[in-house]
């Protein structure tokens, strides 16, 4: 009897221990996070301002001057633009450099992982002006390369000039930024997949396609769907990048994303209300679209399972 009250004891020790650990990082989402979220929702629904010392009950005014805006559907088309070469591109380029980590040689693995993920460490505003110039017309790399191959001058695009090419050129941007990240998440999803699965595959005759088909992808599915998650909220979020690789959004909007907008509307405009309900808007927007992706997403982890 009395073992069995000390084991409850130690255990009940242990939990506690546990809940006390978990305590400061679940008080600093609170204050910082959820605190914040709730005042700003509920700002989004009054005249707050800065100059005003109470901010005034107006309804739905804010958000039908946004959803009035002639900028707004612009704005939501080019993020959704974002996202989903953002997310698509993330995904095929993490998992293709996981693949090479995972099959190179141990003796330059340290290396390989270190450059790719060296990105991952640059200030966002610095790869926003670096590939601001990559992507010159007149002096940019990539301009000079296609000139070198025999694409006529006149013929040279203006990367962040015409308005189709601005949302590729940012995401290609972005995913040269964050690819090295993920793909370490995904080849430490190889590293745990049974070399067992991978011999039956080669007695079968399986080719190297059809193994990576039908043996790593399926084992892969967890890392996918936390990924795509990561990289659509990410998507949503981007703010710097896109700002430093416009020089604020333009020309004309066609670099302007929903965080961008609420950034320039708040600060350069100073439309205080308008630029709260965005941000609200922008937040709707990523709670949906990862409850769509997890909802899809994780039956087909069932699935495969």
């Amino acid at each position: 009897m009395k073992k069995t009250r000390s084991v409850r004891y130690y255990k009940d020790i242990w939990k506690l221990t546990g809940a006390m650990m978990a305590l400061p990082g679940i008080v600093m989402i609170v204050i910082f996070i959820i605190v914040p979220f709730f005042m700003n929702v509920g700002y989004a629904f009054t005249d707050y301002n800065t100059a005003s010392d109470v901010p005034h009950f107006i309804g739905f005014t804010n958000f039908i001057t946004m959803f009035n805006d002639r900028d707004f559907w612009l704005v939501c088309t080019n993020t959704l633009k974002l996202i989903l070469t953002y997310v698509l591109g993330g995904n095929i380029l993490a998992i293709l450099l996981g693949v090479m980590i995972t099959n190179v040689n141990r003796k330059y693995g340290n290396f390989v992982k270190t450059a790719i993920y060296f990105p991952q460490l640059l200030s966002m505003v610095v790869v926003g002006f670096l590939w601001r110039i990559i992507f010159s017309y007149n002096n940019g790399p990539v301009n000079h390369f296609l000139e070198w191959i025999g694409v006529p001058p006149d013929m040279l695009p203006q990367w962040l000039g015409i308005p189709a090419l601005i949302i590729p050129s940012i995401s290609v941007a972005l995913i040269w930024l964050i690819s090295g990240y993920y793909s370490i998440i995904y080849h430490a999803g190889m590293m745990s997949i049974p070399m067992s699965y991978y011999e039956v595959s080669a007695i079968e005759g399986a080719n190297k396609w059809q193994e990576f088909v039908h043996v790593t992808l399926p084992f892969l599915a967890p890392s996918i769907t936390i990924n795509t998650v990561l990289l659509t909220v990410e998507s949503l979020s981007a703010f710097a990048v896109p700002a430093s690789m416009t020089g604020g959004g333009g020309p004309g909007r066609y670099g302007t994303t929903l965080a961008l907008w609420s950034y320039t509307t708040y600060f350069n405009n100073h439309q205080y209300g308008k630029a709260i309900a965005i941000s609200v808007l922008l937040g709707l927007f990523a709670v949906i679209l990862a409850f769509i992706e997890l909802k899809i997403l994780l039956k087909k982890e069932i699935g495969n399972a």
